[in-house]
């Protein structure tokens, strides 16, 4: 396995460190090797100017199905990783199977790179992806049932269909033209929309709620008060929903 965990705007350069150690042990603790686990920063980390990083993020938001091929993030992360995998002697495949792990924006950075990887898969394999917190893009159609999405939801309330309580979760669409189901990716009923507009058309499969203390920079909080009346902390709801979907696509 080979693990990567994208940084999102401005990112702190250890935020997501406890997280990728936790999904890495998890994973070697489940039997699975793991040749290398980085965390990449496709816009840059809190060291860069705002500014650009908001400008990136958006453009890429922005980007059809068709042009990942562009995207800013994408090809960053894609060229990180190959360097990575020289440096490691590892083969441009990786050996194995990739998991992108992208937070906030780095979400986006993850779907494109993730399209890059598969193009230039000999197998066609696609990466396994998981969006924490992140706004909305579209997902390559060839992609939808390696994503994962994961967002956040009022501590206490169910982890499927709650309430979204991230708003950047709320930013950018997954829409379409065309036909098919209109119902949102987090199980609530068709919003009134022009004719033919589908709001999931380009939506991941998978879609994750987790009732976390806190909203868009907690999912990765371990201490108190980010700590639920079960004691069960942001970090542990955030890792135990993303591994129980790995475990079924691995």
């Amino acid at each position: 396995m080979s693990l990567y965990l994208l940084g999102g705007l401005a990112t702190a350069p250890l935020f997501m460190e406890s997280f990728r150690s936790a999904l890495h042990g998890v994973l070697g603790r489940e039997g699975y090797e793991v040749a290398t686990s980085e965390l990449l920063f496709p816009y840059g980390n809190w060291s860069r100017g705002v500014v650009p990083q908001i400008w990136e993020i958006g453009r890429d938001m922005r980007r059809s199905p068709r042009k990942t091929g562009r995207s800013i993030g994408g090809r960053r992360t894609v060229a990180a990783i190959g360097e990575s995998r020289h440096r490691l002697g590892l083969s441009a495949s990786g050996g194995g199977r990739t998991i992108l792990v992208g937070h906030s924006g780095g979400g986006v950075a993850a779907v494109h790179a993730a399209m890059q990887l598969m193009e230039q898969s000999s197998k066609g394999r696609s990466p396994l992806v998981v969006m924490i917190g992140s706004p909305r893009c579209r997902i390559p159609v060839q992609l939808r049932q390696s994503v994962l999405y994961v967002y956040a939801t009022p501590a206490g309330t169910p982890s499927s269909g709650g309430r979204i309580a991230d708003m950047i979760c709320k930013l950018g669409t997954f829409g379409g033209w065309g036909g098919g189901s209109s119902v949102d990716f987090a199980g609530r009923a068709p919003r009134r929309s022009f004719p033919g507009w589908n709001h999931n058309k380009y939506g991941p499969a998978g879609a994750c709620g987790v009732p976390i203390v806190g909203w868009h920079p907690d999912y990765f909080r371990e201490q108190a008060p980010y700590v639920n009346g079960m004691g069960l902390s942001n970090q542990w709801l955030t890792l135990h929903a993303v591994w129980e979907w790995l475990r079924g696509k691995i």
